[in-house]
């Protein structure tokens, strides 16, 4: 079958025992003819060809029980994904490609992260640390629950503040840095460094691009038709929409 669609498609007129005379004399050195080189030629053609895209550009939905999810593939290389958790919701849209069995996807633009900026750090009598936000109605009634990293300690802390404002420190430890915690997003916050001495210290938050998720180059497993996405400690399988 493979003989006879080469020869359909060049439309050649060499029998098949002429491909075994075009080997024999290569074997002794003679020169070969024409056609045979074209046959060479486009059976290294055929050898050589990539192999065809294995995603399908189109409307995958992964949503789940408690989770809504929905990634978009266009044939332009461009992508929008939405996704409902919780009391999470995000959304991105950027690049894709096909790379080593898998989608990568990278937002575009970049997205600016959320961040808590100091609004005042001043000393006060004695030591210890009181910490507070500008705005309490953030907490939404929740207590102020603080990341917090100890002097000779890898690994941060979360250490919930008092009533009072005071941020209890066990005996022996010193504080280097610290951060308000921000439960629903899932990337840790760039901490701030702590001065020496009792500090009161006055956050404020700045969600600047919340709720867009970061992609750089996040990658989705290929498993035959099934786009594999693992967040948030889920597996998220996408399949694509019939239309």
């Amino acid at each position: 079958m493979i003989w006879h669609n080469i020869k359909t498609w060049f439309g050649l007129s060499l029998s098949k025992p002429s491909l075994l005379l075009l080997a024999e004399s290569r074997k002794e050195g003679r020169p070969s003819t024409s056609s045979g080189q074209t046959v060479l030629f486009f059976l290294a053609f055929c050898f050589t060809q990539p192999a065809a895209a294995a995603v399908a550009p189109g409307t995958y939905d992964g949503s789940q029980t408690e989770l809504a999810t929905r990634l978009v593939l266009r044939a332009d290389g461009r992508f929008q994904y939405g996704l409902s958790y919780g009391a999470l919701d995000e959304q991105a849209q950027g690049r894709w490609v096909e790379k080593d069995g898998q989608v990568l996807l990278t937002t575009e633009p970049a997205p600016k992260p959320p961040r808590f900026a100091v609004v005042s750090d001043t000393p006060k009598d004695g030591d210890g640390i009181e910490v507070a936000l500008d705005d309490p109605e953030l907490l939404q009634g929740s207590p102020l629950t603080m990341v917090v990293t100890f002097a000779g300690v890898a690994e941060p802390a979360f250490v919930e503040v008092g009533e009072d404002g005071r941020l209890p420190v066990p005996p022996g430890k010193t504080i280097t840095a610290l951060v308000p915690d921000l439960p629903v997003f899932p990337i840790p916050l760039a901490p701030y460094a702590v001065k020496p001495g009792g500090r009161r210290i006055v956050f404020r938050f700045e969600p600047n691009d919340i709720g867009i998720a970061a992609f750089a180059g996040e990658p989705l497993t290929i498993e035959g038709g099934t786009l594999v996405l693992r967040r948030y400690d889920r597996e998220i399988r996408f399949e694509k929409e019939q239309n």
